[in-house]
């Protein structure tokens, strides 16, 4: 009986302590994954992979989806990605997308901060500049 009980013990810990779903530590799948959640209105999957600081900015699910509903109804539907990458922020990588958007005059730029675990610490959704700006 204390082996099996010793088993699930070790079981719960090993799924308390692994990444949450479909966790990858890849931060450019991550940052498409993301971009995919904001674009298909998945605004749950988002507030679950916010930092408490991101949710505390933006206060609630609701707020965060009235924000970005509004932002993807502006710019339409993505046309195509102009540039994609990750650059690191000490200490956190920085997923960057410029695309542009069929309802938008300029590219835009939709970029999320990672944390190590994943966890978005930062989102912005903004004009791209251009480099003589």
């Amino acid at each position: 009986m204390r082996a099996w009980v010793w088993g699930i013990a070790v079981a719960i810990a090993a799924v308390a302590c692994s990444p949450r779903g479909d966790r990858d530590s890849n931060p450019l799948k991550q940052g498409r994954l993301y971009t995919a959640w904001l674009y298909g209105s998945q605004y749950e999957k988002l507030w679950d992979r916010f930092s408490p600081d991101m949710q505390a900015t933006f206060g609630s699910v609701a707020d965060l989806a009235s924000f970005a509903g509004r932002a993807v109804t502006h710019l339409g539907v993505e046309k195509r990605v102009v540039d994609e990458r990750v650059d690191v922020s000490q200490p956190f990588p920085v997923y960057s997308r410029a695309a542009s958007f069929d309802k938008a005059s300029h590219r835009m730029l939709i970029e999320w901060t990672l944390a190590k675990n994943g966890d978005v610490t930062g989102l912005v959704v903004r004009p791209e500049l251009s480099d003589s700006q």
